[in-house]
């Protein structure tokens, strides 16, 4: 095999016309960056599909079988990663080097004293001078990230002594994590799976590191374990739960010039996207394709997309996924575009020729494709006028100049011919809006308004309440203003708050984690909180990526809530100079939230500069996620890339006001 040296824009054709049954793509993380590999043969592909599949299976089973590892698996990539002959041993300049890198400035002559009271064996390397292999390496990295802030919490619990037994932990577990049913059993299995040292294990005892390693384990993080599954009740109408979207889903860049990637639909169902954006338009050769129109975005074919959405739609949830389709193509090739996603799809797509008895829900459409558009009167059985009022209204009039070359769209509502075949399989109503009060009157179908990013602000001002009762009936689908060219985000929490159900979201630059799927709000009489955040520490937190060499940046963090008007907050710590590997901070805010149900906590790290800050990950939790106590979360960059060994330690405790 070789690698295809394709320009974006030739690909779909260059496989199709290089035998694309030889062809398979390799995506590298949530960057999308990829890797086009043709085969001598199909069967030579399948080998080496099946090959790399089977690896990343094992890759994922390894990491998932035994979190006690997670310890030694951070120490093992910092040895490799500061050993740069690869001789297996660490002389002190390496050591120095390392130091740097892990974002640290301890001083040489602490870092020397640590170095040769790791020096058991005393052995000499090649240039000489003292070294340290893997195992007096793991004493020194245990020296360097010994957290004090861990060691007080564990000595308060163990009442000074060196060791838990089965009552201190239970009494950690029952008032440190606020688990009141905690048991002995727990206890005995935590000391199973996290002591290190075989004596303790055997004795019912748990040390100081068996207690670090389950600190930081996953199970003992911030967010609750079991919401990592859907927990709520999915047997209300669809129009109760917020529906996890994405705008203009093919674009991987920016909204007038960049690439049209088949990827980017891959990537945004395996993270739990249950709504998508097809732009359809005619094809080369009867073959719609899919691209941003009037700009210069490249384009990719719709029968691609379709294959790409009938393999991932349900690997993250079993609930409904919608194609909203924006269409722009001829009667001819509506046609095509129904016969694709019929051949595909099969049994998969809902649909519904009669009139609604109820709305449905996620429960009843388990499994199921929604194609979103517009439809027919049930009368007609042959093409027929439709408007398109709600179709693309994202880019503005007078449009942006592309190259020179400006592009005008009639801000009038136009017509456009709509295919019978296509009609038949759309099950969700795209409605032209008219007034809140119109919109607001129910539907025979299953029926969804579009209103764009400024109007929606305009009512939540001036009528929420009209605006609310729309989504009693319908969903309302809120998209980002035209003027959104570098595919920012717009804050979607206000509309949520109103009871906008479809929150369309670029997913380029997804900055929050806000990619879940909420039940309907069961609210009791006082459901107000009081919540207590203690930000502790940090650990390895990463440079941002225009940082000069050796600099040690100097961290602080910022601390949002996000829901109603009246929760919103702000909070943020002091400075830690030169510390970004473990600052500490020790700094406790309290609030109040007045409805949980809908409220978010996002937490942000940066870097103290001169002028602008720089970002360093941030983290974005649902209040109702949360596991109260004494917890670790991890950080994300701003393309929801994981820093694996970074992690921000908290307590917190949240209860009735």
């Amino acid at each position: 095999f070789h690698t295809c040296q394709l320009s974006q824009d030739d690909l779909p054709i260059c496989l199709v016309l290089s035998q694309k049954s030889k062809c398979f793509t390799i995506i590298l993380g949530n960057s999308h960056k990829m890797v086009y590999l043709l085969t001598d043969s199909e069967e030579m592909r399948e080998k080496w599909v099946k090959a790399l599949r089977y690896a990343m299976q094992l890759e994922q089973l390894a990491e998932q079988k035994n979190e006690s590892n997670n310890w030694i698996k951070i120490v093992r990539e910092a040895f490799n990663k500061a050993d740069l002959n690869g001789d297996g041993h660490l002389d002190f300049e390496e050591v120095l080097k390392l130091l740097k890198s892990l974002n640290t400035d301890i001083k040489k002559k602490y870092a020397r004293v640590m170095f040769d009271e790791a020096d058991k064996n005393k052995n000499v390397g090649v240039s000489k001078t003292s070294v340290l292999d893997r195992e007096e390496f793991v004493e020194f990295y245990n020296r360097l990230t010994k957290r004090v802030e861990l060691e007080d919490i564990f000595l308060k619990f163990s009442n000074g002594k060196g060791y838990m037994n089965i009552r201190d932990i239970l009494g950690f577990l029952r008032d440190g994590q606020k688990i009141v049913d905690a048991n002995e059993d727990q206890c005995r299995n935590i000391i199973d799976q996290f002591e290190p040292e075989g004596r303790c294990k055997k004795s019912d005892l748990l040390s100081v590191d068996g207690f670090r390693q389950f600190l930081i384990s996953e199970r003992e993080q911030l967010f609750n374990p079991s919401h990592r599954v859907v927990y709520q009740d999915m047997t209300r109408p669809m129009t109760h739960y917020f529906i996890a979207s994405s705008h203009n889903t093919y674009l991987a860049e920016d909204q007038l010039r960049g690439p049209s990637q088949v990827e980017m639909y891959i990537s945004a169902l395996k993270k739990g996207c249950r709504c998508v954006e097809l732009d359809c338009w005619d094809g080369p050769d009867g073959q719609p394709v899919i691209y941003h129109g009037y700009t210069l975005t490249s384009k990719i074919l719709f029968e691609d997309v379709i294959r790409a959405i009938n393999n991932y739609a349900f690997q993250a949830s079993p609930y409904p996924v919608t194609l909203s389709i924006e269409n722009h193509c001829s009667v001819e090739q509506q046609e095509r575009m129904a016969q694709i996603m019929t051949s595909v799809f099969g049994d998969k797509i809902w649909s519904t020729q009669t009139d609604l008895i109820r709305t449905p829900t996620p429960e009843d459409l388990r499994n199921k494709i929604i194609i979103k558009g517009k439809r027919l009167p049930s009368i007609t059985e042959r093409d027929a006028d439709v408007s398109d009022e709600d179709e693309a209204a994202d880019i503005p009039n007078n449009e942006t100049s592309v190259n020179n070359n400006k592009t005008k769209r009639n801000s009038k509502i136009q017509k456009i011919k709509l295919s019978p075949a296509l009609s038949k399989i759309t099950s969700m109503k795209s409605v032209g809006f008219k007034t809140l009060e119109q919109s607001a009157q129910p539907d025979s179908f299953f029926s969804v308004v579009s209103l764009s990013e400024s109007k929606v602000e305009r009512f939540i001002q001036t009528n929420p309440l009209e605006l609310n009762k729309v989504t009693h009936n319908r969903l309302i689908r809120t998209y980002p203003a035209g003027s959104r060219t570098d595919s920012s985000n717009y804050i979607p929490m206000p509309m949520w708050v109103h009871g906008c159900q479809v929150g369309y979201l670029f997913t380029v630059l997804l900055e929050e984690r806000f990619k879940f799927v909420t039940g309907n709000l069961n609210r009791s009489a006082n459901s107000m909180r009081n919540v207590k955040l203690t930000i502790i520490s940090g650990f390895q937190f990463p440079k941002p990526k225009n940082s000069q060499k050796g600099e040690v940046i100097d961290p602080f963090v910022k601390v949002s809530v996000h829901g109603v008007a009246a929760d919103e907050a702000k909070f943020r710590t002091k400075v830690i100079q030169n510390n970004g590997f473990n600052p500490r901070w020790y700094e406790t805010f309290s609030f109040k939230v007045k409805v949980p149900e809908l409220a978010l906590l996002r937490f942000t790290v940066k870097d103290q500069d001169p002028g602008k800050d720089d970002f360093i990950g941030y983290y974005c939790i649902p209040l109702s996620s949360i596991q109260e106590g004494y917890r670790h979360f991890p950080l994300y960059d701003k393309h929801d890339n994981i820093y694996r060994q970074s992690l921000i330690f908290i307590h917190i405790t949240i209860s009735s006001a």
